[in-house]
């Protein structure tokens, strides 16, 4: 996004925003994929704290509990998609709830909005079919434009606008490629078109315009099937589409595909393996997958507020004492941090790491492992390497979805100056919109006003 602004590939970007505007970068959350990196947008919450950690999950609890439970485990990659709003905790509202007429274009998350104003939400599957099964992606890109424009003309006081084009050709193709460059200038011709939609209804002055994303992506050149891994090696494992499976050992939840839950159902026992029992339940497959050239670490509950990461150069311990996480290098040091000992708060630890390759990991990691619904333990895949294969098609060309810096730093851009400076989350978007419309934020979320 930066390069094409400078290059003025963007000209209106550049023009009606960052004439008089910021641009800025902003730390996601994990796992840093669509549905639940939307939701620090929507509710300002990361994805554990929601219990939404991933594209796909398993609730261990209900999966014992009943065979017949519409919780039992989930992937918003489908037809399940809109059981997002379904999961979303009730106490927690969205933006959407929160504006008297909100509006949406293509959101996975819609609760809250008034009838008639989810625009797409009808036709939406029908398009994102045709455009998987096709390539077509510009014509959802096309579909979302017509839609936002419509809704500028209906006296909206909040609208949310997706265009899946820059992702999904990024995964059809390459980061780079032109068909994704396309993408990047039709979102460029997009915010041309609505503000002079804008200006001409006199509306520009009095509006806040936020670009953002809610991840980036690397490219991928080598996949390694986390889910066939283990059933090669006598795991009966169960992973969508494969999720009617009697009695399984494991199952594997993908995220992007650079993250993976793993939950172990070799037991009856519907707690969360912690500690030593996590390399134990795995025996000298935990040795095996370390030392594969994709896998990038591991990382698991150790007790509580202990957390422990290992990959094949070291093992390090994250733990909250003081009111603050501490980074603890125990052999090597798998995130690189150094060692930091004394207390962070949230603000701090994002402040340490945000420079990183890994930024904010201490944080993300901890929401997501605190996450009742949270694998018993994460796999995180190196850069260049995912961990899905069978059943994905089209093949994936980037991924996304772990802590490395190119999948959690994002372009955060708004035609606004003089807001604070620190390192920002998208978590703090929410607060944000709040605030700057006039509204009451909301304490008990993940981020705070930036304005």
């Amino acid at each position: 996004m930066r390069e094409l602004i400078d290059s003025g590939d963007l000209p209106h970007i550049r023009k009606e925003i960052l004439a008089h505007g910021t641009f800025r970068i902003a730390s996601s959350c994990c796992p840093s994929t669509t549905g639940p990196a939307h939701l620090p947008f929507f509710t300002g919450c990361f994805p554990g704290r929601m219990n939404i950690p991933g594209i796909r999950w398993l609730d261990k609890a209900e999966f014992r509990r009943s065979r017949l439970s519409l919780s039992r485990f989930r992937s918003y990659n489908g037809i399940e998609a809109p059981l997002i709003n379904h999961d979303l905790p009730k106490g927690r509202p969205t933006l959407f709830e929160m504006f008297d007429r909100p509006f949406s274009v293509f959101s996975i998350i819609s609760r809250g909005l008034p009838r008639g104003h989810n625009r797409g939400g009808f036709t939406k599957p029908i398009r994102y079919l045709y455009a998987h099964l096709t390539g077509r992606w510009d014509s959802v890109d096309a579909a979302a434009h017509r839609n936002l424009l419509r809704c500028v003309e209906e006296d909206p006081d909040f609208v949310f606008t997706l265009l899946p084009g820059v992702d999904c050709y990024s995964h059809l193709f390459h980061p780079r490629h032109e068909k994704t460059i396309a993408a990047y200038r039709f979102a460029d011709y997009t915010v041309g078109k609505l503000v002079e939609k804008l200006k001409t209804l006199g509306l520009w002055d009095n509006t806040l315009l936020l670009v953002t994303s809610d991840h980036g992506l690397t490219v991928t050149h080598k996949h390694l099937d986390l889910a066939l891994f283990f059933q090669k090696r006598g795991v009966k494992t169960m992973y969508y589409p494969v999720i009617w499976k009697s009695n399984p050992q494991a199952s594997v939840m993908i995220s992007g595909n650079a993250l993976a839950h793993v939950y172990w159902l070799d037991r009856k026992s519907e707690e969360m393996l912690s500690g030593d029992d996590v390399k134990e339940a795995l025996g000298p497959t935990w040795d095996e997958l370390l030392s594969r050239e994709e896998i990038d670490f591991i990382a698991w509950r150790s007790g509580q507020d202990l957390y422990e990461i290992e990959s094949a150069g070291g093992r390090a311990s994250i733990i909250r004492q003081g009111g603050g996480l501490s980074y603890l290098p125990e052999v090597g040091d798998p995130l690189g941090l150094g060692r930091l000992q004394r207390p962070m708060d949230e603000q701090e630890a994002l402040v340490v790491t945000f420079n990183s390759n890994y930024p904010d990991a201490l944080v993300q990691l901890e929401q997501l492992l605190r996450c009742p619904r949270s694998g018993d333990f994460l796999v995180m895949s190196k850069k260049g390497y995912d961990l899905r294969q069978a059943f994905e098609w089209p093949e994936h060309h980037s991924s996304h979805g772990s802590l490395h810096r190119e999948h959690m730093l994002v372009p955060l851009i708004y035609n606004q100056i003089g807001w604070d400076a620190r390192p920002a989350r998208t978590a703090d978007i929410f607060n944000t919109i709040l605030k700057w419309s006039g509204r009451a934020t909301l304490e008990d979320t993940d981020g705070h006003p930036l304005c």
